[in-house]
């Protein structure tokens, strides 16, 4: 087991318009790089909290999906736009 993983607690599932999503809550204090926002495309900083959230349902596997993960600012994440089909 990564000891990493298991601090940064258990994965949420949200569904929503533009899929299923597993959301993680990143502490300050796990937050140790530099990662850009999709939503805003600003830096979130080492020791900001964000979310990290990969599609729960994808067509290529959980590998690939959690390959693709996104940091987002948490207010980026829960006004995101949703892309319709």
């Amino acid at each position: 087991m990564n000891l990493d993983r298991a601090r940064a607690g258990i994965p949420e599932r949200q569904n929503a318009p533009d899929g299923e999503w597993n959301v993680r809550r990143i502490t300050g204090s796990n937050a140790a790089k530099d990662y850009t926002c999709p939503g805003c495309n600003r830096t979130i900083g080492p020791g900001i909290e964000h979310l990290v959230a990969w599609r729960a349902d994808s067509l290529f596997g959980g590998e690939t999906a959690l390959g693709e993960r996104r940091h987002w600012h948490p207010r980026c994440w829960q006004t995101r736009s949703f892309r319709y089909r």
